[in-house]
C-alpha cells in the first residue's frame, strides 16, 4: 500500500523529457519570373497546422518550434504551390523561389539554407547512415559516430561510451522520455528498439542541462518521426539478415491520419529478432544467441494551438551469456585468462539457436502522455506524464540437478515521472525554456541473492535556459537545480542502510559565431554534478551476466564535472571539416577497479572489482573530414582521441577507449530509370593498443624468475587491430513501388582481434566476418 501511495504521489510531482521548443524557422519567398519578393505568401507547416504570411519584403518567420521533421506548403495567388521538407535541430533560415503559374519551371528551388547551430555539440544518425545500422542494437548503432565508443559484453550486449564516460553518465531519451532501467552493469544495455527512430542524435558533454545534471558524458536522443497529418494509410516493412550468427530481423510500421477527423493520427510498430551463436574467425561463441520482440503504439490529436499524444512501448529480450566466461575454480579462471582462449569443450561447441544458462531476460514497459497548449503568441506550455517498469532476470549455470529453475537475480524498478515546461518565444531578443520536473522510483530486488538493496527515491529539478541570437552571434546559458533522495534502503538479508540525500546546482554557457557561410565556431562551458548510484554505493556480490564480483562503497561522494568544448565547422569548396576539442575535470570520479585475488563462490570463480573514487582529467579530439574528389567520388576520415588521467594517483585511468581512426572511399552512381541513390563504400578502422593504463595495481602476477609483479588488470590490453568494412546501398523502382537495399560486410578480412572495451576479452576473440542485408519497403505515399 505504501508503494502504491508513493507512485500516486509521484504522479503529482513535477523527469526531463522533451527538447526545447524554442526553434525559429524563417526565410524569404521570391517569384521565380520577376525575382520580386512576394508579399502575402501563405507558408504552412502541415504537421503543426501553423500558418503565417510573408511581409512586404517576402519574409516569413515561425517561432517556438520543437526539434523534428516538418512538411512545408507555400502558396500565393498567381503562383504554383510549392512543397518542401525540412528538419529542425537548430534555428533554420531557408529561402524559396516560388514557381509562377505561367512559368514552365516546376521544380523547387532552394536559394539558400543556413543552420544556426546551438552551443551544444551534436552528431546524428539519419538517412542512409541510419539505414546501414538497421537490425543492430542501439549501442552498436552509435559506434560510427566520432567520440562514441562501445562498452561491450560478449557478442550482443553494447552500451554507448561518449568521451570515455558511460552508464549513468550517458542519458538515453526514448521518444523524449528519459530511459529508467537497471543501469547497474556494463552488460545492462539500453532497452530501446532503434526501429522506432528515424533519427538518432548524440549530444556530447553536459552542455545541454535540459536533460539532467548527471549527463556528464552526454545524451542519446531516439527520435521517431511525427505522426502523419495527411489523410491515408502509410507504413514500411524492414527486414535484415546477418551471416555471422544467422540472425533474422523483421520490423514494421503502420500509421494513419483520419480524413474524417484530420486532427487524429495513430501509429503501430513492432520488431522480431532472433540470432544464434556468434562466431570468431576460429570457433563459435557458445551460448551467445539473442531473441527479441518489441512493439509500440502511438496516437495523437493535434490542432494548431493544442494537442495530446499517447505513446506506449514494450521491449523484451533474451540474451545468452558466453559460457566460456563462467569457470568453476580460481586456478582454472587464472589459467583461462592467461591462455586467453576458452576451453576445448567450449571451443568445439556447434552453432545453435538454443539459449541455455547463463542468460539474462529483460522486459521494459514505457507509457507517455503529453499535452501542449499555446499561450497566445508568447509561447507554448508542455506537460508530460510518464511511467516505466523494468524487470531484469539473470539465470546462472545450475551447479546441481536439484537446483531451482528460478533466476538467481531478479531486479524490478518502477518509475513515475512528470514535468511542466514553458517554451517562450522571443522577448527582448531572448528565447528560452523554464520548467520543473520530478520522479518517484521503487526498486525491488529478488530475495535469493544479495547484489543491490531495495530502495525508494524521489528526484526533483528546476531549470531555466535562454538563447539570444543577433547577427552572426548566438549566446546560450542555463542553470539547473537537482535534488535526489534515496530512502528505505534495505538489503535482501534485511540489512538496513542510512538514507541518502544529494542536491546541487548545474550550469552551462556557450557562444557560437558564424564567421561566414563556410566557417563557424562554438565554445561552451558546463559544470554538472552526479550523485552516486545505488550499485556504486551498496552492490555486494556476483554480477553474473558480467561474470564478476562487485563491491560498492557507501562513502562515495557526488561527482562534479567542469567541462570545456570547442567545435570548429569549416566547409570550403569540396571540403567538410568538423573538429571538436574537449576538456573535462571531474572531481570524485567513480570507477570500477580490479581487486585481487579472484573470488571463489559456490557458482564458480570470478574476477573481483570494487568501486573507488579519484580526481580525473579527460581531454581529447573528435574529427570528421570529408572531401569531394569528383561528382561521383568522395573520401572521408574520422578520428577519436582520448587522454584520461588519474590526478590523485598521477597515473592513467583504467578502462578508457583507445585511439580510433577511420578512413573511407565512397563511389556514388548516377541515377537511372530503375536504380536511384546507389553507392558503394570501402572503409578501414584502425584501433590502437591502449598503452595508457595504470602502471601498477594490486593484482599479483608471477615473473619467470619466481618473483611477483603487481598489475592493474587481470590481462594486459590487447594488440592494435585493423578492420576492413564494405557497405553498399540502392533504391530500386519496381513499377511504382520503391525498394531500399543496404548490403554490409563488417570485418571483411575475418581478422582475429580483441577490443579493450569488451568485458569478455579475457576469454575469447571478438566476432569475425559478418555479412548483412537490409531491405526496406515503404507502403503508401511517403511523407
Amino acid at each position: 500500500m505504501r508503494r502504491l501511495a508513493g507512485i500516486l504521489i509521484g504522479c503529482c510531482l513535477l523527469n526531463s523529457s522533451q527538447a526545447q521548443c524554442i526553434l525559429r524557422f524563417s526565410g524569404v519567398v521570391t517569384d521565380s519570373d520577376t525575382r520580386e519578393k512576394l508579399a502575402g505568401a501563405s507558408v504552412r507547416i502541415k504537421d503543426t497546422r501553423q500558418v503565417v504570411e510573408s511581409d512586404a519584403n517576402g519574409r516569413f518567420q515561425f517561432e517556438g518550434l520543437c526539434p523534428g521533421s516538418y512538411n512545408i506548403l507555400i502558396t500565393h495567388i498567381g503562383c504554383q504551390p510549392l512543397e518542401s521538407h525540412i528538419h529542425l535541430k537548430d534555428d533554420l533560415a531557408k529561402d524559396f523561389v516560388l514557381p509562377h503559374a505561367h512559368s514552365e519551371l516546376e521544380e523547387v528551388v532552394v536559394v539558400g539554407a543556413t543552420h544556426r547551430h546551438g552551443t551544444a555539440v551534436a552528431e546524428e544518425l539519419k538517412g542512409r547512415q541510419l539505414a546501414a545500422t538497421r537490425g543492430s542494437s542501439l549501442g552498436e548503432s552509435l559506434r560510427s559516430i566520432s567520440g562514441v565508443n562501445i562498452l561491450q559484453t560478449g557478442a550482443n550486449i553494447f552500451k554507448p561510451v561518449i568521451h570515455g564516460l558511460h552508464s549513468n553518465r550517458v542519458l538515453v531519451l526514448n521518444n523524449g522520455i528519459r530511459q529508467e532501467s537497471q543501469q547497474w552493469g556494463s552488460e545492462h544495455a539500453p532497452e530501446v528498439d532503434p526501429y522506432i527512430a528515424n533519427r538518432i542524435t548524440v549530444i556530447k558533454g553536459a552542455s545541454s542541462i535540459r536533460y539532467g545534471s548527471d549527463a556528464i558524458g552526454g545524451v542519446v536522443l531516439v527520435e521517431p518521426r511525427l505522426l502523419p497529418v495527411e489523410p491515408g494509410l502509410y507504413g514500411e516493412i524492414n527486414t535484415a539478415f546477418f551471416s555471422n550468427n544467422r540472425q533474422g530481423v523483421l520490423s514494421g510500421i503502420l500509421e494513419n491520419n483520419s480524413s474524417r477527423h484530420p486532427a487524429f493520427s495513430w501509429r503501430l510498430q513492432g520488431t522480431l529478432k532472433r540470432g544464434g551463436n556468434s562466431r570468431t574467425p576460429d570457433y563459435w561463441l557458445m551460448n551467445s544467441g539473442i531473441e527479441e520482440y518489441n512493439f509500440s503504439v502511438a496516437a495523437g490529436w493535434k490542432q494548431q494551438h493544442r494537442g495530446l499524444e499517447l505513446f506506449y512501448s514494450n521491449f523484451n529480450t533474451k540474451l545468452g551469456i558466453f559460457r566460456g566466461a563462467h569457470i568453476g575454480n580460481v586456478t582454472d579462471l587464472e589459467t583461462a585468462i592467461e591462455r586467453g582462449e576458452p576451453s576445448e569443450e567450449v571451443k568445439s561447441a556447434p552453432f545453435t539457436y538454443t539459449i541455455d544458462r547463463p542468460y539474462q531476460q529483460v522486459h521494459h514497459h514505457l507509457v507517455k502522455l503529453k499535452a501542449f497548449h499555446t499561450t497566445g503568441t508568447a509561447g507554448k506550455l508542455n506537460w508530460t506524464l510518464s511511467g516505466q517498469y523494468n524487470n531484469r532476470m539473470e539465470y546462472d549455470v545450475k551447479r546441481f540437478a536439484s537446483s531451482s529453475d528460478a533466476p538467481q537475480l531478479d531486479l524490478s524498478i518502477s518509475t513515475v515521472g512528470t514535468d511542466l515546461v514553458w517554451d517562450h518565444n522571443s522577448w527582448n531578443g531572448l528565447r528560452g525554456t523554464i520548467g520543473v520536473s520530478g520522479a518517484y522510483q521503487f526498486n525491488d530486488s529478488y530475495k535469493q541473492r544479495v547484489f543491490i538493496p531495495n530502495y525508494q527515491a524521489w528526484n526533483g529539478a528546476a531549470f531555466l535556459i535562454e538563447k539570444w541570437t543577433q547577427g552572426k552571434w548566438m549566446l546560450e546559458a542555463g542553470i539547473r537545480y537537482d535534488w535526489r533522495s534515496m530512502f528505505n534502503i534495505e538489503n535482501n538479508n534485511n540489512q538496513q542502510f542510512p538514507d541518502q540525500q544529494f542536491s546541487n546546482f548545474s550550469g552551462s554557457a556557450g557562444a557560437s559565431y558564424q564567421w561566414n557561410k563556410e566557417l563557424s565556431t562554438t565554445l561552451n562551458f558546463s559544470t554538472a554534478w552526479r550523485s552516486p548510484q545505488i550499485n556504486e554505493l551498496y552492490s555486494d556480490g556476483l554480477h553474473h551476466s558480467s561474470a564478476r564480483i562487485e563491491t560498492g562503497n557507501p562513502d562515495l561522494n557526488p561527482e562534479r564535472a567542469n567541462s570545456w568544448m570547442l567545435n570548429l565547422n569549416y566547409q570550403p569548396f569540396r571540403w567538410t571539416i568538423d573538429l571538436g576539442f574537449y576538456y573535462k575535470d571531474i572531481s570524485n570520479f567513480i570507477y570500477l577497479a580490479p581487486d585481487y585475488p579472484p573470488v571463489l563462490t559456490i557458482r564458480g570463480a570470478f574476477p573481483s572489482f570494487s568501486f573507488e573514487q579519484t580526481n580525473a582529467r579527460l581531454h581529447g579530439l573528435d574529427a570528421n573530414v570529408g572531401y569531394t574528389l569528383t561528382a561521383h567520388w568522395k573520401a572521408e576520415a574520422k578520428a577519436s582521441i582520448l587522454r584520461a588521467w588519474d590526478k590523485s594517483a598521477d597515473d592513467w585511468l583504467i578502462q578508457m577507449p583507445a585511439d580510433r581512426y577511420e578512413a573511407g572511399l565512397i563511389y556514388e552512381f548516377g541515377n537511372a530509370r530503375h536504380w536511384q541513390d546507389s553507392y558503394i563504400k570501402l572503409s578501414g578502422q584502425q584501433v590502437l593498443r591502449q598503452t595508457r593504463v595504470p602502471a601498477t595495481g594490486n593484482i599479483e602476477k608471477p615473473n619467470p624468475d619466481g618473483t611477483i609483479r603487481f598489475e592493474s588488470d587481470y590481462a594486459p590490453p590487447p594488440p592494435a587491430y585493423l578492420l576492413a568494412n564494405l557497405e553498399a546501398g540502392t533504391k530500386i523502382i519496381w513499377g511504382k513501388q520503391p525498394l531500399h537495399l543496404t548490403f554490409t560486410v563488417t570485418n571483411l578480412l575475418n581478422s582475429a582481434y580483441r577490443d579493450y572495451m569488451n568485458a569478455f576479452r579475457y576469454f575469447a576473440w571478438d566476432i569475425g566476418r559478418n555479412i548483412g542485408l537490409r531491405v526496406m519497403i515503404p507502403l503508401g505515399k511517403q511523407h
